[in-house]
């Protein structure tokens, strides 16, 4: 699954290099919670974490473009009923479908992303424990959210992130459910593409 993954992101990167567009470099900080339903869980508080990585908007039309990103986030949560903290990092691959105003100022986005967790720790009374095979490796989510544009170059994001996969490995099975649900402000600085 992680190849096809590394592949597909590929393929959509170099697709960019020949597409009329502009790279992106982004970061910034990202509210996150875990909704808990049906289970002894309790996750009762937006944490703070914070996410960076890349991406490539591919100018389709005057108001619409396609735009892959591949991004690093680290997300924290609390766990209330023993008082762990677990920190999740994942490599989040979304694909944006953009729809963008007259002069390129505003633009209102969505699109799925697939996050593969790459690590997954747990701290209860000081001790740190690896709880990466406990939970879910792949998460499947949809992003939505509105970008605006303060010059040319800079911009800043307002999104909102759902998760649909249940976090904990155990719940796949069963009719209790843990979902992610993260609301990021990002800021993105964009690289002009140079003429021939």
């Amino acid at each position: 699954m992680k190849k096809l993954t590394v592949l597909f992101i590929a393929v959509l990167f170099a697709s960019a290099a020949f597409s009329q567009g502009r790279f992106r470099l982004q970061a910034g900080p990202v509210l996150d919670y875990l909704r808990s339903e049906g289970n002894g869980y309790s996750f009762p508080n937006l944490e703070l974490g914070y996410t960076f990585g890349a991406a490539y908007e591919m100018v389709t039309s005057n108001h619409f473009s396609i735009q892959p990103e591949l991004n690093y986030s680290v997300l924290n949560t609390v766990e209330t009923v023993n008082s762990s903290k677990i920190k999740l990092q994942y490599v989040q691959i979304p694909v944006l479908l953009k729809f963008v105003n007259d002069h390129r100022t505003f633009s209102f986005y969505l699109g799925p992303q697939l996050g593969l967790l790459a690590n997954a720790n747990s701290r209860t009374s000081g001790k740190n424990t690896d709880i990466k095979d406990q939970l879910t490796q792949n998460d499947f989510s949809g992003m939505a959210g509105m970008e605006f544009a303060f010059t040319h170059n800079i911009l800043l994001n307002v999104r909102y992130t759902q998760g649909f996969s249940n976090v904990i490995k155990v719940e796949f099975d069963s009719p209790s459910k843990t979902r992610m649900e993260a609301f990021g402000l990002v800021l993105t600085y964009a690289f002009d593409r140079k003429k021939k």
